[in-house]
């Protein structure tokens, strides 16, 4: 596997900010050209680096074009061409890695002659409304969260009981059930049996779980932080999600005051810029 080091340099342009540039480069290229349906694909890991991008809680970027040097469309469906966000290094400040997923490339092609888009970091500290802090959220199992920032960014967190995720678990299982017909007409018994076994693990929970059901229709949400009464971080050890369940083990059981934070996207916490890279090398 090669690493490639192509740089540029990207000027800020939200009016929030100070214009500082962000070095970008292309530091490795995984290229698995087949006539296969399963894992063919090209995988392009950038790495931005620049002051910025300390203070962010995440980046991600927006390709609007990717082609390779016969001309060939490498853009996948328009749900693949915007990453999700990403958490800068936490080892090392103002880094972060970002992964581009691409369609395969020509067998003839040598190099990818432009990827190009817009690169988005998200820095909540820009905007008090894209933070809210939720005090003692654990007494407030089993009913809706009242929280302004919340209702202005039109997400609802509820914390659930056990029992409310037991109910939406049997719910699933139906809904599986009546699906399973389907499952194996597509995939086949032995997958359909390996599938279902593996969902029956996933929606296991444990003594120390926290259980948060968020409604967030605009994708607002970008992290989410427990802290002790002290301010320190409580860290999970795993974390699953489905539909809009998100399920957070711990070590410990949360502490009655601990204190639940959200982070959510706003127009004042995103600075945005294009980007544009060319002669790509592929291995």
């Amino acid at each position: 596997m090669k690493n490639f080091i192509l740089c540029v340099m990207l000027t800020l342009i939200a009016s929030s900010v100070s214009a500082e540039d962000v070095k970008v480069s292309v530091s490795e290229v995984r290229d698995s050209r087949t006539t296969g349906q399963f894992f063919a694909g090209l995988e392009i890991k950038l790495k931005a680096m620049g002051d910025n991008i300390a203070d962010a809680r995440g980046i991600r970027m927006n390709v609007t074009k990717a082609i390779d040097d016969t001309g060939r469309d490498l853009l996948k469906k328009d749900s693949d061409k915007r990453t999700e966000f990403t958490k800068p290094d936490e080892n090392n400040s103002g880094q972060a890695e970002i992964e581009i997923k691409l369609k395969n490339p020509s067998r003839k092609a040598a190099s990818v002659s432009e990827l190009s888009g817009e690169i988005v970091i998200f820095a909540p500290k820009k905007d008090p409304n894209a933070t809210a802090e939720i005090a003692a959220f654990m007494t407030m199992a089993g009913k809706p969260v009242e929280n302004s920032a919340l209702k202005n960014a039109h997400v609802e967190i509820a914390i659930m009981t056990k029992k409310q995720f037991d109910d939406f678990k049997e719910k699933q299982k139906k809904e599986v059930k009546a699906k399973e017909g389907e499952i194996i007409r597509e995939l086949g018994e032995a997958m359909a049996k390996a599938l279902g076994a593996l969902f029956e693990g996933m929606m296991e929970i444990g003594e120390n779980s926290v259980i948060l059901n968020i409604a967030d229709p605009d994708s607002k949400v970008i992290e989410l932080e427990f802290l002790d009464a002290g301010g320190g971080a409580i860290k999970s050890f795993s974390t699953m999600k489905t539909g809009d369940i998100r399920v957070y083990e711990f070590d410990k059981p949360m502490p009655p005051d601990a204190r639940l934070r959200i982070f959510m996207m706003t127009p004042k916490s995103l600075m945005k810029t294009g980007f544009k890279l060319t002669d790509i090398t592929l291995p």
